[in-house]
């Protein structure tokens, strides 16, 4: 669906969220960082260049963005699949607003969680 060779767009082949807190009713919200690397693939950043609470998953590099995201995650390569088969099996419904962008989203919410992990 987003595999055009993924990142012109639309859709832009990312996945993207809001980060709520699981112990309390306000969002994350984080400082975005000054040195951007360009995102590429698997890597999970912030939103509209901010810091949060809205975040995506990148499905594809994304070198057109240049410097614009502050990455804070990033996925395993052998769990990308697994976002792949996801993008292409869950129910999608396309919104084409008044201005750009065209948004594809997702037809129900789908609530995941977030786990640090010491690697």
């Amino acid at each position: 669906r987003y595999f055009n060779g993924g990142r012109w767009g639309p859709p832009y082949a990312l996945i993207q969220g809001q980060l709520i807190l699981a112990d309390a009713n306000n969002s994350a919200n984080a400082k975005a960082e000054p040195n951007r690397p360009i995102i590429e693939r698997g890597m999970v950043a912030w939103a509209g260049g901010q810091g949060g609470p809205h975040f995506f998953i990148a499905l594809a590099h994304h070198p057109e963005w240049e410097h614009g995201h502050t990455v804070f995650a990033q996925v395993f390569s052998h769990d990308m699949k697994y976002l792949d088969q996801l993008v292409q099996t869950v129910p999608l419904q396309t919104t084409k607003p008044k201005q750009p962008p065209i948004v594809t989203n997702f037809v129900e919410p789908l609530p995941f969680t977030i786990q640090e992990i010491a690697i």
